[in-house]
């Protein structure tokens, strides 16, 4: 049985700071969720946008990662907030690979900024800020997930779930090809997505990765690797 081929969106960081040396960084639990759900999970570092095509003819499956904010242009606004916490060459060449993997009809599994980014790509837009939604502690959960019934989210992760909370931007218009399928129970902010017509997608504005040790986070990396 050939194996399934994950890509996995990676982030820079200059270690240590101020130092010049830049490094290919993201989360190491989301390659340990594409492993233990029986994936080979592959990164992909920040690159040209002309190379979307190659990695995108490479995987089998796409994860686009957390991390900065989407630069405001890409829906249409000007920055409203006091934050230098953008990467304009990983927004445009993670959009390029979005196009390229939604032209190839290959499933995108999209991760806090990566469901903001895939939102974008697809015509909605943002919260520039919100509060209430950055939990101190990396480890644990911070609040409650209301889930559509019988939307693909329902069949992996249970009405009212604990999940966590990393960000401080968030789905403001929704995409005309996208359906909410879970909400935050206290101020209704989108914490998961799917397609309408059916198309391979799924957005997760938490991050299962942090939570493998719970039957939800589970599930979706097995749902993401053996079914999206």
């Amino acid at each position: 049985m050939k194996q399934v081929i994950v890509g996995i969106t990676g982030n820079e960081k200059e270690i240590p700071e101020m130092s010049g040396i830049r490094f290919d960084t993201v989360s190491r639990h989301l390659s340990e969720g594409v492993t233990a759900a029986g994936g080979v999970p592959v990164i992909i570092p920040v690159g040209s946008p002309a190379l979307a095509k190659a990695y995108i003819d490479m995987i089998d499956k796409l994860i686009l990662s957390g991390g900065q904010n989407v630069t405001p242009a890409f829906y249409g606004e000007e920055k409203t907030i006091d934050s230098d916490d953008y990467f304009l060459e990983r927004d445009e060449f993670e959009l390029a690979l979005i196009k390229e993997a939604l032209r190839q009809r290959k499933p995108i599994f999209a991760v806090c900024r990566g469901m903001q980014l895939l939102n974008v790509a697809l015509g909605g837009t943002l919260n520039q800020n919100i509060d209430n939604h950055w939990q101190e502690d990396v480890e644990g959960t911070s609040h409650e997930v209301s889930v559509v019934p019988n939307s693909r989210v329902s069949h992996l992760v249970k009405s009212g779930a604990w999940i966590n909370s990393f960000h401080r931007q968030s789905v403001k218009e929704l995409a005309p090809d996208l359906v909410a399928t879970a909400r935050d129970t206290r101020d209704g902010t989108i914490e998961a997505y799917e397609s309408k017509k059916g198309a391979p997608i799924l957005g997760i504005q938490w991050h299962p990765e942090l939570l493998l040790d719970r039957t939800e986070s589970r599930n979706l990396f097995h749902y993401l690797v053996q079914t999206l």
